[in-house]
This record gives structure tokens, sequence and C-alpha cells, in this order.
């Protein structure tokens, strides 16, 4: 790999951070993720327990994830070999039962 690439590369890495350093330096982190698009990992004691990214990349994370939930019960759903109506029926008569 090339050095330059392998610096694009570099960039692309979550830089960590200890909780202490993220005190000081939160305001810079928050402008770095929100200007430059970085990421950083907090650590306490060593271990990664949250991380900054910027807000677009959050809800991105969270489309993706709502994502793959749904194909996860489409499939268990296709697996089941019950029919959508009989779903609807059956969610009909319960939504029925509660009024």
């Amino acid at each position: 790999m090339t050095k330059k690439r392998n610096k694009i590369y570099k960039q692309l890495e979550p830089t960590t951070i200890s909780v202490a350093e993220g005190k000081k330096r939160f305001s810079s982190l928050l402008r770095d993720a929100l200007e430059d698009k970085k990421e950083f990992i907090v650590t306490k004691r060593g271990k990664p327990v949250a991380v900054i990214i910027p807000y677009e990349e959050y809800k991105h994370s969270k489309r993706l994830e709502g994502y793959r939930k749904i194909m996860e019960a489409r499939e268990a759903f296709l697996k089941s070999e019950v029919t959508a109506d009989e779903v609807f029926e059956e969610s009909k008569k319960q939504l029925e039962k509660k009024t």
C-alpha cells in the first residue's frame, strides 16, 4: 500500500481517547466530528465505553439497523409459512379485543 493510500486509511480509523482526555477536549472533539467527519472511541480504563461520531453517521447507522431488523423479521415470517392475510386477521382480532 502506498504512503498516500495508507494515510487516507489512517484518517478513516477512529481515534481512541480516554474519558479524562475527552473531558478536556470535548468542544474540539465535537467540532472535529462535525467539520472533519472524525470519529472517536472513548475508553475508560482502556476499555471502549462510547463513541463520538457525526450525527449524520449516527442517523445512517440507525437506518441500517432498522433495515436489518425488518429483513430478519421478513425471513422469520417467510419461514413460518403464515400468510399476510392470517397476520392481518389476527392483528385485527387483537385490536378489537382491546377496544
